[in-house]
């Protein structure tokens, strides 16, 4: 049961439950219906393949997944990187996209599978706030600029953001009215009930309007989706080689942490308002599953929907069960309604993917990072500009490993502090930000608040001596609050080292480390460093030194 979460919650369901569930999978099946295939031809794939993606995941994610609400099935991040990265490997054939984008999903399943094993739940926190902003709004212009064509009927043959837009100026004169009609037509409907009434599935009423007028005015030669296979797709291992999967893994490593990031987030946020927790390492298998689910039905990489996360939720959803029924929908369409889906005009998909472009370029995102930090905002900035000026899978990149240089700098320069004694708060505090706190005469207490190893060891030393120079008196006992430092390496063990071995030519007569944690004054007592056979002496807590320090001064 470990493995299958969901099963427990499901074996639990209660008959009131129903109701809210079935509202709730009726409408995410109306939105998966026309979002399953603009995502599909997003990832440069014919409309059916995004049924063929989604089959699996709404059957299996249930009983693996830790979300009750979680949208599982084609999103447009994960469906633009992947076409990205294997229209470079397919070189113009048709038939082995179809084929590179299968295996593209079994692989991004396989290693999400072995990151769960791994235990690697945690890197759905390698992309920091501001970097997830930057590349999300990266990928919604992208994204916008991609439906060009589909659009307004202007013919674009450029992959990058800019050459499109140039591609589009030049060619207005050649824009398709009736096209960019229905486009904008759709667009409006979509966005028009998503404000008025977002519980409706906008998305699906909107193609269904444009499909209709289309199909009463056919002289105005929109284009439309065209044949649309009927029927259920059987399960295929995609027939490619070793080189071809070697191939995939950088393309496959992107789509997984963009895709993982995006589902933790998505569940974590619904989860906190309705009261239960989620597993990311489980989130990781799930995903896994989902993916090998998709591949193994001819279909792309898949991740999750905020849209089709926050709808169950809001119509009262409390299970699952939600994927179930939007699966007996999806199902019901792919085996009946193969003609009236030949008819959908393909600008009022290209209108889906617009909608979904807008939610997800995220300017309060750069309002609110500009109040806090500007630093990050233009962090927020240069990772946007890695996906539109290059491409998505740069993108990711850049977006990483902006956030491993945030991380790094911060562990690099950390805050620190002078501590003083306030007595009516009954502890020490840093001097700067109470300006009542008392300084010992004779006795410094130092902070860092950061784990110590070789990236800020030298600074920590550096600010200790600085600090000594500086401060007011003639130190003679040095106690280093240890509190914020979570580690050493050997590097720092090393630096503190070599500081210890200065400080009593600065008249220190005592150096102490207080609330060091288990594992640091282990560290320090294998190298030698604690007394008695080392220069430090260890309190558990500043209070404990101090004491020793007044009691080594004598009455008064």
């Amino acid at each position: 049961m470990s493995l299958l979460p969901g099963v427990g919650v499901l074996r639990g369901y209660q008959r009131s439950w129903w109701r809210p569930d079935l509202m709730a999978g009726l409408t995410v099946g109306a939105m998966l219906i026309p979002q399953s295939m603009a995502y599909a031809e997003l990832a440069g794939l014919p409309p059916q393949y995004g049924f063929y993606a989604v089959l699996g995941p709404l059957l299996l994610y249930p009983l693996v997944g830790t979300s009750r609400h979680l949208g599982v099935g084609p999103e447009p991040g994960t469906a633009i990187l992947a076409a990205t990265g294997v229209g470079v490997l397919a070189a113009g054939d048709p038939g082995r996209y179809l084929t590179l984008m299968a295996a593209l999903a079994l692989v991004v399943g396989a290693l999400a599978v072995l990151g769960s094993v791994a235990r690697l739940g945690f890197i759905a926190s390698v992309l920091s706030t501001p970097v997830l902003v930057g590349y999300i709004t990266g990928v919604g212009l992208t994204l916008l600029s991609s439906q060009i064509a589909a659009f307004t009927g202007v013919p674009v043959e450029a992959d990058r953001f800019l050459p499109r837009i140039g591609e589009l100026l030049q060619g207005l004169g050649s824009v398709h009215l009736p096209t960019l009609a229905v486009g904008v037509l759709s667009l409006a409907v979509v966005l028009g009930l998503r404000r008025v009434a977002p519980r409706v599935p906008g998305a699906l009423v909107a193609v269904g309007v444009a499909t209709l007028l289309v199909w009463l005015l056919p002289s105005a030669g929109v284009p439309v989706v065209g044949a649309v296979p009927e029927g259920l797709p059987a399960p295929v291992l995609p027939d490619v080689t070793v080189a071809d999967l070697t191939a995939l893994l950088p393309v496959a490593a992107g789509v997984l942490l963009v895709g993982f990031t995006d589902n933790v987030l998505t569940a974590r946020s619904i989860a906190t308002r309705q009261g239960y927790r989620i597993d990311p390492n489980q989130e990781l298998l799930a995903l896994g599953v989902t993916n090998l689910s998709a591949g193994a039905l001819q279909g792309f990489p898949v991740s999750s929907s905020a849209s089709r996360t926050a709808v169950p939720a809001a119509l009262g959803s409390r299970t699952q069960a939600v994927s179930l029924v939007a699966l007996a929908l999806v199902v019901a369409t792919l085996l009946v309604l193969g003609p009236a889906l030949a008819l959908i005009p393909r600008a009022a998909l290209a209108a889906v993917i617009v909608a979904a472009a807008i939610a997800i370029i995220d300017l309060p995102g750069y309002r609110a990072l500009w109040r806090v930090s500007r630093p990050e905002a233009l962090l927020a900035v240069a990772a946007a500009l890695g996906v539109v000026l290059v491409d998505v899978l740069v993108g990711v990149l850049v977006a990483v490993a902006l956030s491993v240089l945030v991380a790094l700098a911060r562990m690099a320069r950390p805050h620190d502090a002078v501590l003083g004694d306030q007595p009516e708060l009954d502890g020490w505090v840093e001097v700067d930000a109470y300006p009542g706190a008392r300084v010992e005469p004779g006795l410094l207490v130092y902070r860092f608040d950061a784990p110590l190893f070789f990236l800020n060891v030298d600074r920590f030393r550096s600010r200790v001596l600085d600090t000594l120079e500086h401060n007011p008196g003639q130190e003679e006992w040095l106690v280093l609050d240890f509190e914020g430092v979570g580690g050493l390496d050997a590097t720092a063990l090393a630096g503190l080292a070599e500081l210890v071995d200065t400080l009593p030519e600065r008249g220190i007569e005592r150096i102490a480390v207080a609330r060091a944690n288990a594992g640091v004054v282990d560290r320090l007592r294998r190298v030698a460093l604690l007394a008695p056979e080392g220069p430090l002496h260890h309190y558990p807590t500043i209070n404990a030194a101090v004491r020793d320090f007044r009691a080594s001064r004598g009455p008064g």
